[in-house]
């Protein structure tokens, strides 16, 4: 089809895309994003000292979060704006319209599919996530070792011209984007008024005179090469940060390099970047701190920033002053950085997923806290969510949802048939396993066609494997194609569970009818039994060695059965727990609990740790509560939020018992920590009078976030926590 490139009606990719259409869909999308490239903003920001890609994303495009979208009401405005171009905004739509990737998705679910998503049992799918693309071996090898790469990898797969010629395209893309860079920095060079000013355009100019065809020479080349390609896509999630550009910063001043870094800080903030990874070790056991470790910590305590989030991987040899610097910085109180045990995310992947210890020592997180291999694979993202808590409910329920009273789920059995507690649990895994095989079937049906509909041509050139295979990033081209799972309302559904096993089969104070009866009612007339249900036996988070061990079954029980489930990517999908800003959300969506939870109401596990304030034996306790549960079997963020008072930092002995706390923690088996320094009077008042606390920061799920920008019901869940050290 061919058709004019038309600046003015400001829709580049679909002209690009729609020119190339008829030589398939890899070339379609490389002449999409390249003509979108010939209408860039190429922006000079002061803030971060580089220049940085501003995308064009109107009408239609490609984003790597969501795929190929079409905004039919942006295109109508254009075509009543533009008559003269009606022919190409009609081409445009019987040719774009119907491959928008949301819409595609969003139809290939079944009506009780989208009914389970709707009321928060499940979800699958819709989204294309994170990546942590290969940055280290982008600096090294430059455009022009990618285009010999693609030459030698034409010859092994000749059947793939389609996808290297798009490949090409974008390598294109990014040189014309490299000249353009050069003739601003010239340009602003010769109109500057200050030598300083002069001075840096002229070395962002000479950058530009190698790059992007040729490795960086020092960190600032290092730095803005990278910076280009980053901002293109979406500033997502850099990984391994220190290691990615340690050997360049080892070629700059330590003064000028820490300012250059200062300004990438600044912009991953600004640009709200996902997710930095710092330190952790090799196959060997080795620690990889480095200087940028450091440097990257001390920023986090000068600047206070909520994000980007910073993981630091740790491990058996990791620099103890790297430890006091990362609890220094936690002291902050912008629960920066996250903290990951190499000696749980390193044995799941080689054990039970089979990834070769250097590549298992080579993870980063992307989002949130989603694990992926650095530049290698494409599994670091949500595929998906199950509420356990939401699937007892439908054992209790045979099936119908209390809060819409639709019948969504499989009727497991008539409870007065139910003579065990092993029955009830029976029942509850078939429930768990129904809702798991929904949200892959749904993930699955997303995952194909993004590979169908939406390849990433940018991700395909900088994820290992896609390459050599000639398959698309989305296709199966990456080395590590596994999924992952989340789970939510993990300790309220044990503490549900618990609670039936206690007053049903133990101390027989009520049978499972009359249980279930008063959950239908929201525990109306019932209130002593409400209040005996939540009162006994222990909750999750105390230390009680039956509600742990049942805690730790049915997690495993989780986490086995997804490993049986093929990924369309092709691996494996794993499980995790990280809800995000969702926990509120999905505690309305669930009726009353057999733990004595009132119906909506929108306080429940944000984390693998207690229900917010049900543990009342102290941070011991609830450490050892959570080690109960299988973190060598998570494949995903695993993360426990943990609440301490902000005097604890403010004491030699209490930054020392802290240390120590985590330091056992991982010793253990921990997988992870997630650490809000707070006070509880800043917290009830900041409910009160938030225009006094716009700084104040804690964690939600696996990420920071300014307390006062919460929803209520989040801002409850944090309050709720049980807070150490008060």
């Amino acid at each position: 089809m061919k058709l004019p490139y038309i600046p003015d009606i400001a829709e580049p990719f679909a002209a690009g895309y729609l020119s190339a259409l008829e030589k398939g869909p890899y070339a379609a999308m490389g002449e999409g994003l390249y003509t979108e490239g010939t209408a860039f903003a190429i922006e000079y920001d002061a803030d971060v000292g580089l220049y940085q890609c501003g995308r064009l994303l109107e009408g239609t495009g490609f984003q790597s979060g969501s795929g190929l979208f079409w905004r039919g009401n942006v295109m109508q405005e254009k075509k009543e704006k533009f008559p003269e171009y009606a022919a190409f905004f009609d081409a445009a739509e019987k040719a774009l319209s119907d491959r928008d990737t949301g819409s595609l998705i969003w139809q290939s679910f079944t009506e009780n599919e989208r009914d389970c998503a709707a009321n928060k049992t499940v979800w699958g799918g819709t989204w294309a996530g994170h990546t942590v693309p290969d940055y280290g071996g982008l600096l090294e090898l430059g455009t022009a070792g990618l285009r010999a790469k693609i030459t030698r990898y034409r010859k092994v797969n000749p059947y793939s011209e389609d996808f290297y010629n798009g490949l090409e395209r974008v390598l294109d893309l990014f040189e014309m984007v490299g000249q353009r860079v050069k003739e601003d920095a010239e340009k602003r060079a010769a109109e500057a008024e200050t030598a300083e000013e002069k001075e840096h355009f002229l070395a962002l100019a000479k950058v530009m005179e190698t790059c992007p065809q040729n490795p960086p020479y020092d960190f600032l080349s290092a730095a803005q090469f990278f910076w280009l390609f980053f901002s293109y896509d979406g500033y997502d999630s850099p990984g391994r940060l220190d290691q990615i550009f340690y050997p360049y910063w080892v070629k700059t001043p330590y003064e000028k390099a820490f300012a250059i870094l200062e300004g990438m800080w600044i912009g991953f903030h600004k640009h709200r970047t996902w997710n930095i990874c710092i330190s952790g070790s090799n196959a060997d056991g080795t620690d990889t701190t480095n200087e940028i470790s450091f440097a990257i910590l001390e920023l986090v305590k000068k600047h206070r920033f909520q994000t980007p989030n910073l993981t630091m991987r740790c491990h058996d040899n990791t620099d103890p002053a790297l430890m006091r610097s990362a609890a220094e910085a936690l002291a902050e109180g912008c629960g920066l950085p996250a903290l990951y045990n190499d000696r749980a995310v390193c044995r799941m992947f080689m054990e039970e997923l089979g990834i070769p210890p250097k590549d298992a020592h080579n993870y980063a997180m992307n989002g949130c806290n989603q694990i992926d291999i650095q530049g290698k694979s494409h599994m670091g993202l949500e595929d998906g969510e199950v509420n356990l808590y939401k699937c007892l409910e439908y054992v209790m329920t045979r099936g119908k949802c209390l809060t819409t009273g639709k019948t969504v789920a499989a009727d497991t059995g008539d409870l007065s048939s139910f003579t065990t507690f092993g029955d009830v649990l029976a029942a509850f895994q078939k429930q768990v396993e129904d809702m798991t095989d929904m949200a892959c079937r749904m993930a699955n049906k997303s995952q194909k066609i993004h590979a169908e509909y939406a390849p990433n041509l940018w991700h395909s050139i900088m994820i290992q494997g896609c390459i050599e295979s000639g398959r698309d990033f989305k296709a199966g081209g990456p080395l590590y194609n596994h999924g992952q799972i989340l789970a939510e309302g993990l300790a309220d559904a044990v503490d549900s569970l618990a609670a039936i096993r206690y007053h049903v089969f133990e101390a027989k104070n009520y049978t499972l009818p009359e249980i279930a009866a008063a959950m239908e009612a929201d525990f109306a007339g019932n209130e002593p039994m409400r209040k005996q249900l939540s009162e006994k036996p222990a909750r999750f988070g105390n230390g009680d060695p039956a509600t742990d061990a049942l805690a730790g079954e049915i997690t495993e029980h989780f986490f086995r059965y997804l490993l049986t489930i093929p990924t369309y990517r092709g691996g494996w999908y794993s499980g995790g727990c990280s809800p995000f800003s969702r926990a509120a959300s999905y505690g309305r969506c669930v009726g009353a609990g057999a733990n004595g939870r009132h119906c909506a109401d929108p306080i429940i596990a944000d984390s693998i740790g207690a229900v917010p304030g049900r543990d009342a034996e102290g941070p011991t306790a609830l450490l050892d509560s959570v080690l109960h549960l299988p973190h060598h079997l998570a494949g995903s963020g695993f993360i426990l939020n943990i609440k301490f008072d902000k005097a604890i930092f403010r004491t030699e002995a209490g930054m020392e018992n802290f240390m120590a706390l985590w330091k056992t923690f991982f010793e253990n088996g921990g997988q992870q920590l997630s650490v809000t320094v707070v006070s509880q009077e800043d917290l009830l008042d900041a409910k009160v009078h938030p225009e006094n606390h716009r700084n104040l920061i804690v964690r939600v799920g696996g990420y920071s976030d300014y307390f006062v920008n919460l929803e209520p019901g989040l801002q409850d869940n944090v309050i709720a926590r049980t807070g150490y050290g008060r």
